[in-house]
């Protein structure tokens, strides 16, 4: 993480504590899908950045949609994503 995401509130424990929330169990799931899913395909850089992009993109959308973090600021959104990165 970068200084401006280690010196919000959201750390990476913060972070942990949401996702151990029951309510965040499609954003758990997701995360674990995507992860599965790379044992499914052989490896392929340019394939996988963009793969690993298109999850980064879909993931800070329903980081920003889900009502754990309702009322999160774009700073705290950019480091949750950093904490999947």
């Amino acid at each position: 993480m970068d200084t401006s995401c280690s010196a919000q509130s959201l750390t990476f424990y913060d972070f942990l504590d949401r996702m151990r929330n029951p309510a965040s169990l499609d954003l758990v799931r997701s995360i674990k899908s995507f992860i599965v899913s790379f044992s499914f395909y052989l490896a392929n850089p340019e394939n996988d950045g963009k793969r690993l992009q298109d999850f980064l993109l879909t993931m800070e959308a329903a980081i920003r949609d889900h009502p754990l973090w309702a009322g999160a600021s774009e700073e705290e959104i950019d480091c949750a994503i950093e904490v999947i990165v």
